[in-house]
């Protein structure tokens, strides 16, 4: 499960466009690049009136075809383009703006689970700023035990526009236990979840979010008793 998220999290670190765009360029000229980032050379040059055809966006980088070939281009450099239909580009820099209109979350966060160590990976998706929705697996290693969970929650957050944005949740899943004993030869146990988390975010820059939070769990066995689990957690969130 954990290698599966992770292939997730590089699938989705491309943001698609909505569709493809068909521009010219209006300045003198635009660079581009083999790979998005200032690292890959600068392969091409399309100068004043040529035509492109921008297809998808990473990050500050925007995939075009130009000539028949794909290149990449600094979102900055999208104010040299117009649209066919003589549209300007503008590009702002203000990084809130864009925090605040993510639409995924992809997370990785480390803590204490109940005195084990704990380690995570989740996949979130926001239906607006104050409410989102997310996926995690998780690990916790301790002495006696090694516990899998797996839990969906609805995170609410009443504050977004705050760069220090508190929030709360609900969700449930399953956890699965492998007791580490070799004197008693306990079978591996499958319960439910039931968790309430609170929990603070903090927008650092670029596309990057730290975060912190407590989860409280309760464990439905098939005992009398169910068991509560607390969880400190503590990491951070890449948004596209």
């Amino acid at each position: 499960m954990i290698r599966l998220l992770m292939l997730l999290l590089s699938v989705l670190s491309l943001q698609l466009m909505a569709e493809t765009v068909a521009v010219k360029v209006s300045g003198d000229f635009v660079n581009l690049h083999s790979g998005p980032g200032r690292g890959y050379p600068i392969v091409q040059v399309a100068i004043k009136g040529e035509a492109l055809v921008l297809n998808k966006r990473r990050t500050d980088w925007v995939q075009v075809e130009f000539k028949q070939q794909q290149y990449w281009l600094a979102r900055a450099d999208l104010t040299q383009l117009v649209t066919l239909q003589q549209q300007t580009f503008t590009v702002s820099d203000d990084r809130i703006a864009q925090y605040e209109q993510r639409s995924l979350e992809a997370g990785f966060v480390f803590g204490d689970f109940n005195g084990s160590s704990f380690y995570q990976l989740s996949l979130a998706y926001l239906f607006s700023p104050y409410i989102q929705t997310e996926l995690a697996v998780g690990q916790a290693n301790g002495d006696q035990a090694d516990n899998l969970s797996a839990e969906l929650s609805v995170y609410l957050s009443p504050l977004p526009h705050w760069r220090w944005s508190p929030y709360f949740g609900i969700g449930g899943g399953v956890l699965r236990t492998t007791p580490r004993t070799v004197l008693v030869q306990t079978p591996d146990r499958n319960n439910s979840l039931a968790s309430a988390e609170l929990g603070v975010r903090y927008y650092l820059s670029r596309n990057f979010i730290a975060r912190a939070g407590y989860r409280r769990s309760v464990i439905v066995t098939d005992r009398n008793d169910n068991e509560e689990i607390d969880t400190w957690k503590l990491g951070f969130s890449v948004f596209f």
